[in-house]
Order: C-alpha cells, then sequence, then structure tokens
C-alpha cells in the first residue's frame, strides 16, 4: 500500500508540473505570465519567435501528459504500462541532455537534474515489481504483471 500512495504522489508532482509547464508556454503571449516566467522562456528560446513557437507546441504536449497522468493517480490499477512508458520517456529525456547535440556539456549540472525524474520513475517502478511479486496471481494479473 506504501509503494502505491508513493507512485499516486510521484504522478500528482509530476502532473502538477506538466501542467505548470505547459500553461506557461501556451500563455507566453497573453500578458498573463508573471514577468520573470515570460524572461526564462524569452532567453531559453533565445528570443526567436520559431523557437517560442516550439516551446508554445511542446506545451500543449506537456498539458496533455499532465492529464494523462492525472487520469493515472485516480486509475492506479492499470497504471503499470504507462508507469514504464513515462520511464522510457524520462531515460530518453535524460540521454538527450547527456549527448547533447550541440556538443560538448560543458556542466553536469543540467543532465543531472534531468536525470532525476528517469531515476524516481525507475525506482519507483522496481518498487512496484517487487511488490507485485509477492502479491497473489489474482492480484498481480489485475495490476498488469503476469
Amino acid at each position: 500500500m506504501a509503494i502505491k500512495l508513493l507512485a499516486r504522489t510521484l504522478y500528482a508532482l509530476a502532473g502538477l508540473l506538466y501542467l505548470a509547464a505547459g500553461a506557461s508556454a501556451l500563455l507566453l503571449g497573453t500578458g498573463l505570465l508573471p514577468e520573470a516566467v515570460k524572461k526564462l522562456i524569452i532567453d531559453v528560446s533565445r528570443d526567436d519567435l520559431n523557437a517560442q513557437h516550439i516551446i508554445q507546441e511542446f506545451g500543449s504536449l506537456l498539458i496533455f501528459v499532465g492529464l494523462i497522468t492525472f487520469w493515472f493517480v485516480w486509475k492506479y490499477d492499470g497504471s503499470l504500462t504507462f508507469h514504464w512508458a513515462m520511464t522510457l520517456f524520462w531515460g530518453l529525456f535524460a540521454l538527450i541532455h547527456w549527448f547533447d547535440i550541440r556538443g560538448r556539456v560543458e556542466s553536469a549540472a543540467g543532465p543531472l537534474i534531468n536525470t532525476i525524474p528517469f531515476v524516481l520513475f525507475l525506482l519507483v517502478g522496481l518498487l512496484r515489481l517487487k511488490e507485485k511479486a509477492g502479491a497473489t496471481p489474482a492480484a498481480a494479473a489485475k495490476e498488469g504483471v503476469t
């Protein structure tokens, strides 16, 4: 039961972050963003309108993923496949930051920060598998573990 609470908490926090980041990107041209958030997005885009457009498109995906993530907070019993898909996503996201197309990584701080969600999802996923290994076959089947 503690693993279920841990996973649902992880999903809720991730969902909040996805929604906040996505909404921030979508609100860029509205005048509704706090100046510090607007400046951060403009700095990341290097004040390039095409990059800001792509950031806004990415923001719509973040909102979509945030809503899916909240769905699995409430529908935990069907979330194991989602969990491993998110773990794979975060692993790929971390790899992108370790092996940046722009060249050598100057500081490990950025890649390490981007690796944290992968590690969290991996650890929670492994704990879920361990918990299900000790469960009855019927309970494991309900969770999607065979």
